[in-house]
C-alpha cells in the first residue's frame, strides 16, 4: 500500500488531496480513485502536451493519497510560463510547507513529468476555439445528457442481475462516460475560474466573496438546507417529539409508518435520499458508506436542528445571504458605467460556472456510489465462493485481483493477502503524516512527529493564526472542534466549527455554524464555497488549528482578513 518509491526529488503533498481523501486509502479506494481521476485529468493534460500516463500525478504515502506537486506545478508552468507565486493559495493546504516545497520544485525542474512543447503549442488554437464555442452556447451550463443517462441507467439497487463480467463492464462504462462529459464541460469550468479570479482582482476577496455567495441550485449546498426543511416539516406535522425520542432512524421509521403525518414525513425523507443519498463523509472514497446505506447521520443532524429551536432563523439567515449578495452586486454594477454589461457577464459566468462545477462533482460522487454498489456485489459473490471472509474485504484488493478471483477455475486464495493489508491499514491509521514528503517517506519520522504534537502547549489568549480568507465577516463565538464528521459530536447553533477539512458530507454542520475554520483548503474548496453560500465567515488553510484550539474556547474568526484569534 505504499508506492512512493521512485524519483527522490519528487515533492508529494496531501494538502489538497487530503480534503478529497481524508482517510487511509484501501487498495480498492486507490485503484478506483486512480482510474477515475486519470480520466478527469487526461482530457485537459493531453491538450497541454502532458503525457499523464508517464507523469505519475499522484501516489500513496503510508496509505494516504498524495499529489505529485512537480506534476501540478508543471501544468501551471506550461500554462503561465512561470511558477505562480500564489500556488499555495490556489491549491490550498499548509502555506508554510507549500512555500518551502515550491523552492525545491524550482530547483528540481519537472522531474517525473512527460511534456511535449510541440503538442502544447499545436493544441492552443483548437482549445481556444473549443473554449469560445462552448461558452457561447445557450446550453453551456447543462450537464451532458448522455452522462446523466448513463447514471440513471445504473440507479438501481439490484446489481445481482448482472454477470461477473457485466459488473466490471459497468465500471468501464462509467469511466468512459466521465471522460466524455469532462471533455465537453472543461471550457465552462475554466471560464468560471477565470471570472472568479477577475472578481477577486477587481474588488478584493471581501466584496468578491459576498457577490459569489447565495447562489441557488447548488446540490451540495441544498443538501444542508433541505435537511433543515425536513426538520421544519417534522415540526409542522407535530412528529418532532417522536423523532427526538428515537436514537436510530430505523426505530423512528417503524413508528412513523403507523400514522398519516409520519408517512408524509417518510415520503419527503425518501425524496431527500433519492436526491442526496449518494453523499458521504469522505465521499470520493469508494470504501465509505453513503447516507442511503447508513441514514443515522442525517437523522441525528435533523434532530440537532429540532433541538436548536431556531429552524426559522436558520432559513432566514440563508435568505439574508442571498439578499446581501444581490445588494453587493447591484452596488458594484451601478458604479461600473459603460462596463456594466461586461461586469454582469463576468459575475454570471463565475456564479453559474461554479454551480456547474459543484453539481458536476456531485454527479462524480454519484458515479462513486454506483461503483461502490458494483464492488459490494463482487464482494458478496467472492464471499459466497469462499474467496473472501467478509463482503467488505473486497476493499483490500485491487480491481484486477478481484477480476482474477472471480474466475471459478482460479483456485487462488486472497484471504491471507487481505489480512496482511488490513494489518498494514491499521498501522497506517496510527501515523500523523506531514503535509508534504520529498522522495521516499520515513515512517519513523511520522511516529516521532506524533509524539511531538502530543506535548505541545496551548497558546495564550490573544494569539492570532493566519490562514486564507474565503468568506467575509467577523464573528466571535464558542469553538467546537470536530475532527471527523462521523463522530458523535453535534455542532450546536451559534458555535464555530473547527475542522481539519470539509467535503459535501460535512454540509449539514454548516447550517448551525456561526463561523468556519479548517486546516486545509483554498478559495475554491468545498468548505469555502458552502461557507459563502450560507453567509458564514470562514478562514481555511490554518496549520494544525484543530490541535491548537480546544472545544469550549472563545475565538474570533475574521473571514475578510484570514485571521483566527483566541479570546
Amino acid at each position: 500500500m505504499n508506492n512512493s518509491e521512485g524519483v527522490n526529488d519528487i515533492v508529494w503533498s496531501n494538502s489538497n488531496s487530503g480534503e478529497l481523501f481524508p482517510f487511509v486509502a484501501t487498495p480498492m479506494t486507490f485503484d478506483v480513485a486512480q482510474k477515475f481521476i486519470l480520466e478527469l485529468l487526461s482530457i485537459f493534460s493531453s491538450k497541454l502536451g502532458v503525457n499523464i500516463k508517464k507523469s505519475r500525478p499522484f501516489g500513496l504515502i503510508a496509505g494516504k493519497i498524495y499529489v505529485n506537486m512537480n506534476f501540478a506545478a508543471a501544468l501551471m508552468r506550461k500554462v503561465s510560463f512561470s511558477l505562480n507565486k500564489n500556488y499555495a493559495e490556489l491549491f490550498g493546504g499548509d502555506r508554510e510547507s507549500l512555500t518551502e516545497a515550491l523552492e525545491i520544485i524550482k530547483k528540481s525542474g519537472d522531474q517525473g513529468v512527460s511534456f511535449s512543447p510541440l503538442k502544447f503549442f499545436v493544441s492552443i488554437p483548437f482549445m481556444a476555439l473549443e473554449f469560445i464555442i462552448k461558452n457561447f452556447s445557450e446550453k453551456r451550463y447543462e450537464l451532458d445528457s448522455e452522462f446523466l443517462s448513463t447514471l440513471n441507467k445504473y440507479s438501481t439497487d439490484d446489481f445481482q442481475q448482472f454477470t461477473d463480467q457485466g459488473l466490471f463492464e459497468i465500471i468501464e462504462e462509467l469511466a468512459a462516460s466521465l471522460r466524455n462529459s469532462t471533455n465537453s464541460g472543461w471550457p465552462v469550468v475554466l471560464s468560471a475560474m477565470i471570472s472568479n479570479s477577475l472578481l477577486l482582482q477587481l474588488f478584493g476577496s471581501q466584496k468578491a466573496n459576498i457577490i459569489m455567495s447565495g447562489t441557488t441550485g447548488m446540490e451540495s449546498a441544498d443538501s444542508g438546507t433541505e435537511m433543515v426543511k425536513l426538520a421544519y416539516i417534522a415540526q409542522n406535522l407535530k412528529i418532532d417529539d417522536t423523532l427526538m425520542s428515537c436514537e436510530k432512524f430505523r426505530q423512528a421509521k417503524e413508528i412513523l409508518t403507523t400514522c398519516e403525518p409520519g408517512r408524509i414525513f417518510l415520503s419527503k425523507w425518501s425524496d431527500f435520499m433519492l436526491k442526496h443519498g449518494h453523499h458521504a463523509i469522505g465521499e470520493v472514497d469508494v470504501s465509505c458508506q453513503r447516507w442511503h446505506e447508513n441514514p443515522d447521520f442525517v437523522f441525528s443532524t435533523i434532530k440537532s436542528y429540532l433541538k436548536s429551536n431556531n429552524i426559522n432563523l436558520i432559513i432566514e439567515r440563508y435568505n439574508i445571504t442571498k439578499s446581501r449578495s444581490l445588494d453587493q452586486e447591484k452596488k458594484v454594477l451601478s458604479k461600473s458605467g459603460i462596463f456594466r454589461y461586461m461586469l454582469k457577464s463576468i459575475i454570471n459566468t463565475a456564479k453559474n460556472g461554479l454551480n456547474y462545477r459543484e453539481n458536476y462533482k456531485s454527479k462524480l460522487v454519484k458515479i462513486i456510489d454506483i461503483v461502490r454498489k458494483t464492488i459490494l456485489e463482487l464482494g458478496r459473490r467472492l464471499k459466497d465462493r469462499n474467496k473472501l471472509a467478509s463482503v467488505n474485504d473486497i476493499f483490500f484488493i485491487y480491481l484486477e485481483e478481484a477480476k482474477a478471483a472471480m474466475d471459478d477455475l482460479n483456485e487462488m486464495t486472497i484471504k491471507e493477502l487481505v489480512k496482511k493489508r488490513q494489518n498494514e491499514y491499521e498501522q497506517y491509521q496510527k501515523l500523523v503524516l506531514p503535509s508534504y514528503v520529498i522522495g521516499e517517506f520515513d515512517i519513523k519520522s511520522a511516529l516521532m512527529k506524533k509524539d511531538e504534537t502530543s506535548n505541545e502547549k496551548l497558546p495564550p489568549r490573544g494569539s492570532n493564526f493566519k490562514g486564507v480568507p474565503v468568506s467575509s465577516g467577523v464573528v466571535k463565538g464558542i469553538a467546537r472542534v470536530i475532527r471527523t464528521a462521523e463522530s458523535a459530536e453535534i455542532l450546536l447553533n451559534g458555535e464555530i466549527l473547527v475542522a481539519p477539512f470539509t467535503d459535501p458530507g460535512w454540509t449539514p454542520f454548516f447550517v448551525n455554524a456561526k463561523g468556519l475554520v479548517t486546516e486545509l483548503g483554498g478559495p475554491l474548496s468545498h468548505g469555502s464555497i458552502i461557507a459563502r453560500e450560507y453567509g458564514i465567515p470562514a478562514v481555511v488553510n490554518v496549520k494544525d488549528i484543530t490541535k491548537i484550539i480546544k472545544t469550549g474556547q472563545s475565538i474570533q474568526v475574521d473571514g475578510g482578513n484570514g485571521i483566527v484569534s483566541i479570546l
